[in-house]
């Protein structure tokens, strides 16, 4: 009786994985890569050209490219999906450089807590007088960039990007 005990609890343990698990499989499944470039002037047939190559090192006054690649590897459609980077430290974001095919880009000047477009985007300094001053953030202010993408179907990917400037 025992044994038989067993034996069912081990057939409803089964037929509960195979109910549930493939839910768990269901769903969006967003993947992203990052890849990094540096930007280098050659000459060629005597006229300057700017190319993009991998970044192995980077030196101050290097053009940086960030390339993120996202796809969608899950059977439904992902919706809002948001991909946040951080701008580097010992860089600054070169303005307007983000790109990224429908999506919605924004910034944060304060770590990644909030993030607004370009024209609503504040920052706040400190005077010697012990005032604090707001007043419209540059893009060397940037800490953070983020991309909300409004739909990914399954299957689907994409690119987005953005440059900085090394210190």
């Amino acid at each position: 009786m025992n044994r038989l005990k067993k034996t069912c609890l081990d057939c409803l343990v089964i037929i509960l994985f195979l109910l549930f698990v493939p839910a768990a499989w269901a769903g969006p499944q967003m993947s992203i890569a990052v890849s990094t470039s540096r930007e280098v002037t050659q000459t060629v047939n005597g006229s300057k050209v700017k190319k993009l190559v991998p970044a192995t090192e980077a030196a101050s006054g290097d053009t940086l490219v960030y390339t993120l690649s996202y796809s969608n590897k899950g059977n439904e459609a992902a919706t809002d999906a948001v991909i946040d980077n951080p701008i580097p430290k010992g860089t600054s974001y070169i303005a307007g450089s983000a790109t990224g095919a429908g999506t919605e880009i924004t910034f944060s000047v304060d770590d990644g807590k909030s993030f607004a477009r370009p024209e609503a985007l504040m920052s706040e300094v400190m005077l010697m007088s012990g005032t604090k001053v707001r007043h419209p953030a540059s893009a060397d202010e940037y800490t953070h960039v983020r991309w909300t993408i409004r739909q990914v179907p399954p299957g689907g990917s994409g690119k987005v990007s953005f440059s900085v400037f090394v210190k």
